[in-house]
């Protein structure tokens, strides 16, 4: 058994061969023969089905032309007495969502009939009121505060450590006393 040393026999052959190969691979590409560039056009536009429609106007304006038309006083109806509401809650900072809009706009489209414009600002109503209600509910979190380092959780009395009375002035005879003197 021989065994050379300093000489790699296969280094040349593996050099070669891999120059060759990438030489062939670059030929291939540059002739074309990689993966085809998609330039057709589609025939028809293709637009997500499950996105939201987009309002044609915000529905800050739908609303601004319900209550010109069916605003007329707490008498009103039903159609005035939701838009006032909408609007009560929408000046208070509660925006109807693109939903709400374009359900607005839709029904504004089959005017005279007022049951689809009912609709939608009841639902309209229902969705500005629950967001009012995740603003009280976030709000009243916030206000009762948390507990700090060496204070008692919420609904617990203070703290006092063990052996202590509560009020030691109203309970003579339990406690710790120490003779003075």
């Amino acid at each position: 058994m021989t065994v050379q040393f300093g000489k790699n026999r296969l280094g040349g052959r593996r050099a070669v061969v891999s120059g060759v190969t990438g030489a062939v691979i670059a030929a291939g590409l540059l002739a074309g023969f990689g993966s085809p560039a998609a330039l057709a056009d589609p025939a028809a536009p293709t637009t997500p089905t499950d996105a939201a429609p987009t309002p044609t106007m915000t529905a800050d304006q739908a609303l601004a032309i319900i209550d010109s038309d069916y605003d007329t006083g707490a008498g009103g109806g039903q159609l005035s007495n939701l838009i006032h509401q909408v609007l009560t809650l929408r000046a208070q900072g509660f925006k109807p969502s693109n939903t709400n809009a374009v359900a607005i706009q839709e029904a504004l489209d089959k005017r005279p009939n007022q049951e689809p414009l009912i609709e939608a600002l009841q639902t309209t109503l229902a969705y500005q009121r629950k967001l009012q209600a995740i603003q009280a509910r976030a709000g009243s979190g916030q206000q009762q505060g948390g507990y700090g380092i060496g204070q008692p959780p919420p609904g617990m009395g203070p703290a006092l450590p063990p052996g202590v009375p509560a009020d030691p002035g109203s309970t003579p005879g339990i406690g710790i006393f120490l003779p003075t003197g």
